[in-house]
């Protein structure tokens, strides 16, 4: 179903790396930031997708904007700009993650995300699918969407992995003495689970609970922005080395080819 040899075509399959490369940033993003508003901010599930508004609106801008700059400049800038204001957001965002930071800085920090993710999946979809023929566009879609299922199954599993095995590491390190071993344990599995045992254990204890969480929620945050952003300049210095600038011209076609035959006259 899939001729492989598309993918000899880098305007294909650097185009289809970039996309991979934005989804992993992006479910990653999701994952994380869905955990920080609703457990450490304390928001509501609604409350949440309201505050995560500017990212969905920027992305919208960056998405058309980037597709008219693409045309003008080139799809290799945009997209390597697109990447590279992802990788400027994550260091912005392991830089400044705390319990207290303003949800204006916050709100500016993702549209800076929104807008790199908009300047890079749509100029990089545009390039995906001006790569294939028509008869092969149904091909180039699969394979698009493909890449975004990929990108986004790999962000939650590598980012979430290394959110989750820091943050408990740094939990049990972290978490009061006294406690029952099995209190701890449930206290380790997940940020929502430490912030339940710190409900139930009275005074000081649970208070330290709570604090010794979120510490280690924070941490987990940080690195996992860390890796999102590697990856996300990884990403750019790929689109740089390999994804044309323009699709390739036709070769030009002489006057003599597109003359018609002399149709021979006739006794």
């Amino acid at each position: 179903m899939l001729d492989v040899r598309l993918f000899r075509n880098m305007r294909f399959s650097a185009a289809s790396g970039a996309v991979t490369v934005a989804f992993f940033t992006l479910f990653g993003f999701i994952f994380l930031i869905t955990l920080y508003f609703q457990f450490v901010r304390g928001y509501g599930p609604l409350s949440t997708g309201v505050r995560l508004l500017p990212v969905a609106l920027s992305v919208g801008v960056g998405s058309v904007a980037g597709t008219q700059l693409a045309v003008r400049f080139g799809t290799k800038l945009i997209v390597t700009l697109g990447l590279v204001a992802m990788a400027g957001f994550y260091v912005w965002a392991a830089a400044t993650a705390s319990a207290t930071l303003g949800y204006g800085i916050i709100a500016v920090q993702m549209v800076l995300y929104g807008l790199g993710m908009g300047l890079t999946s749509a100029p990089a979809t545009e390039s995906i699918m001006g790569a294939v023929s028509r008869r092969q566009a149904g091909v180039g879609s699969a394979v698009n969407d493909s890449t975004r299922l990929l990108g986004g199954t790999l962000g939650v599993a590598v980012i979430g992995s290394v959110y989750a095995s820091l943050y408990g590491s740094r939990l049990a390190a972290r978490l009061p003495g006294g406690l029952p071993h099995g209190v701890s344990a449930i206290a380790q599995q997940s940020l929502g689970a430490a912030y339940a045992v710190a409900g139930r254990v009275p005074g000081a204890a649970g208070r330290a609970v709570h604090d010794a969480a979120t510490n280690a929620f924070l941490h987990g945050l940080s690195a996992g922005c860390v890796v999102a952003g590697g990856v996300a300049a990884a990403g750019a210095v790929l689109a740089v080395l390999f994804l044309p600038a323009q699709p390739v011209s036709p070769p030009a076609v002489s006057r003599t080819e597109t003359l018609p035959a002399k149709v021979p006259a006739r006794d």
